[in-house]
């Protein structure tokens, strides 16, 4: 099954998990693994598939401007956010069962990781 669209098969040995429309439109779903924060009410992200650089330079001007409030996906593991972009935009956020309640807090994690460097990581 595609990794982005959830519907079709997607195409063996593909970089990205992806389906043919997918891969023909550019779009592809980045994993982020996400924890609390210092305060326990907040939540940070620990580990990604996208580099820390790649974050901060690709999509920070993104994710300042992205107003939408992420989807619930249950193919999703535990603690796991997932940013669907396509070319140079970001279509979605996608955010695991149990961060279901914490919901507004999934973005401004994803900017505050935008803006960290390296080696905050």
């Amino acid at each position: 099954m595609c990794r982005v669209c959830l519907k079709r098969p997607e195409i063996p040995d593909e970089r990205y998990g992806r389906c043919e429309s997918c891969a023909r439109s550019g779009r592809i779903a980045l994993k982020f693994r996400a924890g609390p924060g210092r305060d326990g009410k907040s939540l940070v992200i620990k580990a990604g598939e996208l580099s820390p650089r790649a974050l901060r330079q690709k999509w920070q001007p993104q994710l300042a401007q992205f107003s939408a409030s992420p989807h619930v996906k249950n193919h999703l593991g535990l603690h796991e956010i997932e940013l669907v972009v396509a070319k140079d935009r970001i279509e979605t956020i996608r955010i695991a069962p149990d961060l279901g309640p914490s919901a507004e807090t999934v973005t401004p994690a994803l900017r505050l990781a935008a803006e960290r460097s390296d080696i905050h990581w």
